[in-house]
Parts: C-alpha cells; structure tokens; sequence
C-alpha cells in the first residue's frame, strides 16, 4: 500500500473552499488556520463561480454531492494537463454512480474545463506556500497514518487472495466526513481526510461486489428494498435519487460493502448497528452471514446469492 498526496487534489480543494465549502474538521488547529489562508486568497471570480457549480445542493447533508466526489475523483486522471476525459466517464460508469441532479451534458461541458482551473492555480504564486504547509501537515501524520494502513493492507489480503488490488491513500483534509474512491488500473485509491481501515476496505469492497450487480438488480426488480433498506433515508442522505431498479440496486450493494467492511476491519456490532439506523436496514444480517461463511473474494457470487436468497425468505 502507498500514499499519494496529490497536487491536483489540493488544488481542487483549495478552490472548493474559496468558494464556500467548510467540511474540514473545526477543531484541527492547523487545518483551520489553512483554510483562513486559503479562504484570503485573491482568486479569479470567474474560477470561484466554476467551484461554485459543484454545489448542486441535491443533499442537505453533502449540498456538494456528487460533484466534490467527481472532481476529486478526475484529479487522477490528469497527468501534465493532460485529462483522460474517456477513462474518466468510463470510471464513473462502472461504479454506477448517481446521475447529475443539474444534467449530464450540463456535468460534461463542466467537468472539461477541470484542467483549464488548475492550470490557473499551477501559476497562482500565493498557493505554492499553502501547497507546501499542506505537504508539512500530511507528513506530521505519517507515522501514525503507517500504522492504520498496515492493518488495512493486512486485513485485504486475507480476503483478496491472489487477487489483491494495489490500495492507496490520498489524502483529503478539507472533508473530515466524506470518502471517495478511484480505479485505475489495478490501484484502488481511497480519498478521505486520514486512513481508516474499515474506509480504505469499503472502496475496495465496492470493485468486488459491483461485478455482481446484475444479480443485484434481479433481487431489486422482485423485491425493492423490503427489508434491505429505508427507502426515505436513502433518498435523504443521497443514495437514492429516485425508486427505480438502478438506485434501489446501489443501495442494495452499498449495504453488502458497509456490511462486509466492517466485519472485515473487525469493528464491533455497534458500528453494524450504526450502518442501520442510517437506513442500511440489512448491514447486521448481511454481516451476521458472512462471519458465518467467510466467504474470500473468490466465492463472493455464491455469498450474495445466498444472502439475497435467504432475504427473499426470511
């Protein structure tokens, strides 16, 4: 496992920030202190206005989801100015992402100015030092981070096998609440503000389970979200965007990531507990079958057959 800090990515934040958004952690002395420095900067209006569209307000609790997850996501796709618009699309696609509350063609015209915004910032002089006191607040935190990912790194490949992804960490201080994720390649990157075991796994988890969302989607056509999900906290913490068969299925493998992950990073029923009172209904009993099955990456078909089986029943 490895650790990327990605200039890209701060630059994205820096200017999501100066545009108002604030979900960096209050009581974290130095970011706080960053995001002042940040906030002062003199930034192009015409720059601020293009953050500002990431805020499509869709969710109360995220008004920037699912924008600050795509561009965060798209940093990586983007080498010397260069942006690998097609890889990019097809990533998304292939996590069955949420469709743009503003509209796609709207997303598109937008997202493709991306490299246009950070090479303002690549020439800005005022946000080099801030790039740098960003660079000296992560490495103040590696060694305790080392540890985390260790375990993480342990713990996946008991799981993976064989089959191992190479996991990353990016670090995302200005969002003390959100994770994101990127596939290229091999490389399963996980964007959060510090390492966390059952986060870093739960990215991971989602490149296996969704390889079996057609299964998923025969499971959500016949039953809808009967006792896998509540429907209207779905569609308020922004995993639903509407009752069809495409978002009740999302919800339906996000229970079996957040289930597995957890059980996997050895968190306590508690935390299974917690998955469900925010309308994951099903995290305990998905949970409750796979510390009985111990099912590897291998024999994850058979599992979740078996599981949407005995839901149906039950």
């Amino acid at each position: 496992m490895k650790v990327i800090v990605n200039q890209n990515l701060f630059y994205v934040l820096a200017g999501l920030v100066s545009s108002g958004a604030n979900s960096y952690d209050k009581k974290d002395a130095e970011i706080s202190a960053l995001v002042r420095k940040i906030v002062e900067l003199d930034i192009s209006k015409s720059v601020e206005k293009w953050f500002s569209r990431a805020r499509t307000g869709q969710v109360e609790v995220n008004p920037y989801w699912p924008r600050g997850s795509a561009i965060a996501a798209a940093c990586f796709f983007i080498e010397n100015g260069i942006f690998d618009i097609d890889a990019f699309y097809s990533f998304l696609d292939s996590t069955g992402a949420m469709s743009d509350p503003v509209g796609i063609e709207d997303f598109r015209s937008w997202i493709s100015d991306l490299p246009n915004t950070l090479s303002y910032f690549g020439v800005l002089p005022t946000i080099k030092p801030l790039w740098e006191e960003y660079c000296r607040i992560i490495n103040s935190r590696m060694s305790i981070w080392n540890t985390i990912i260790d375990e993480a790194t342990k713990t996946a490949g008991t799981f993976f096998e064989e089959k191992m992804p190479l996991i990353v960490f990016s670090p995302n201080l200005f969002s003390a609440y959100s994770t994101d994720f990127v596939r290229i390649g091999n490389q399963i990157i996980t964007i959060a503000a510090e390492p966390d075991v059952e986060s870093m796994l739960h990215e991971t988890l989602h490149t296996v389970v969704s390889a079996y969302r057609g299964r998923i989607m025969e499971y959500s056509i016949k039953n809808g979200l009967k006792g896998v999900a509540n429907r209207e906290k779905m569609i308020e913490f922004g995993y639903m965007v509407d009752y069809s068969a495409d978002s009740m299925t999302h919800v339906i493998e996000e229970c079996f990531v957040r289930a597995i992950s957890v059980v996997l990073a050895n968190k306590s029923d508690e935390r299974l507990l917690f998955h469900a009172e925010y309308g994951c209904d099903s995290v305990p009993y998905i949970a409750s079958h796979f510390k009985t099955i111990h099912p590897t990456v291998n024999e994850m078909g058979t599992f979740i057959d078996t599981v949407l089986s005995d839901m149906t029943n039950r």
